[in-house]
């Protein structure tokens, strides 16, 4: 029913860390495609072993520095062959039964695009493995279809899509932040949210001074509003409302639009 969708760069150890976090899981109708651009270590045998000929290894032959995981992305859903996709970080993990309670709303109908709540997991990734400094759960039952259009709140991992919400839809490779708001605001374009109850995903960050922190995108707070922007042009707002909402958080931040 489902693929995980995962591109990885670079980080064996946190990427090993998430597909056990797949071995895991409780509902076992699902497969795993990995995307690397960058083939700088051996891939996680063990753990790929671990899920049973679930999974695609891809090795991208195109992957340059700075390009971001939006190619990676791009090149998975042209494999799709399931009902439902989500994409997972490769620093990222899912709790056990992450993919049961979303097989069980699916149950009750078809849904075009699921979010969940988070749990963020602040560690310090100068061991390994990573050492937990602290963890907070995040309700994400106040975010609206419209509120989307304002700022997104959900995290990518928080996401499962219909395969035909999807279909003609690619991420933007020219987007140095937010392509994961651009390619949700695409979707949003002809399809509703539905939240599920329940922190079943686990954003782990670290320190804001760590190395892996200054990675393409993660220090470009200078293009904030541009993008932001730019984005409100390309995904007009549904509503006088929510475009008020636009015009009153970017005059809050001293930028008119």
């Amino acid at each position: 029913m489902f693929t995980v969708i995962i591109p990885t760069h670079k980080r064996p150890t946190l990427l090993s860390r998430a597909l056990q976090s797949l071995v895991a899981q409780t509902y076992r109708n699902f497969k795993v495609i990995v995307v690397d651009d960058a083939a700088s270590y051996i891939p996680p045998y063990p753990d790929l072993a671990n899920l049973q000929g679930k999974y695609t290894f891809v090795i991208r032959s195109d992957g340059a520095a700075g390009s971001g995981p939006a190619p990676s992305r791009n090149l998975a859903l042209d494999l799709l062959a399931t009902d439902y996709l989500m994409f997972l970080d490769d620093d990222d993990t899912l709790a056990p039964n992450h993919l049961e309670a979303m097989a069980q709303r699916l149950s009750l109908g078809a849904v075009p695009l699921l979010f969940c709540d988070f749990n963020v997991v602040n560690e310090d990734r100068t061991v390994t493995p990573p050492k937990l400094l602290s963890s907070e759960s995040i309700s994400l039952q106040p975010v609206t279809r419209e509120s989307v259009y304002v700022l997104n709140r959900i995290p990518n991992s928080c996401l499962v899509y219909h395969r035909d919400v999807v279909k003609g839809l690619r991420f933007d490779t020219t987007l140095e932040i937010y392509e994961d708001w651009d390619f949700l605001l695409q979707c949003l374009d002809k399809h509703n949210l539905v939240h599920v109850t329940g922190a079943t995903v686990n954003i782990h960050k670290s320190l804001a001074d760590a190395p892996e922190n200054m990675r393409r995108g993660n220090s470009r707070h200078d293009l904030t509003a541009s993008v932001m922007i730019d984005l409100y042009r390309r995904h007009p707002a549904p509503d006088i409302q929510t475009r008020q909402a636009r015009v009153d958080l970017l005059k809050n931040a001293g930028v008119d639009l």
